[in-house]
């Protein structure tokens, strides 16, 4: 009777702590800040989650030393890099439009190409 209340306890105790998610080491912290820092550089949107399942969108405005600034619909919300679980970008307007007139004017050369090249 006293191992099974034991192996209960033991493993009540220790995978509580591995599920409770906790905060994150300082490895995932550094991570979330060199994303922050590259998104503010860059001007794109992001989409991030924290540890306490709040979602967020917006854009970064602003890096701080332990924290940084997400502007949302032109309100602010300052955040802890700790506090974030996941950061991801998306791609902004301009980026999307220049990809698509990429995509049309090299379609556009490729068909003068090919009506060039069969008149021959």
């Amino acid at each position: 009777m006293k191992k099974p209340i034991a192996l209960i306890l033991f493993f009540g105790i220790a995978c509580s702590s591995c599920m409770a998610g906790g905060q994150p080491d300082q490895k995932h912290t550094e991570k979330i800040k060199q994303q922050v820092i590259r998104y503010l550089n860059t001007g794109d949107r992001v989409s991030l989650e924290t540890y306490d399942q709040r979602k967020l969108q917006g854009a970064i405005s602003e890096s701080r030393t332990d924290s940084f600034v997400l502007t949302i619909e032109g309100r602010s919300a300052t955040l802890n890099y700790s506090e974030v679980k996941k950061i991801k970008s998306f791609m902004s307007r301009s980026k999307k439009q220049m990809i698509a007139t990429i995509i049309v004017t090299g379609a556009l050369f490729g068909m003068t190409a090919i009506l060039l090249s069969q008149d021959k």
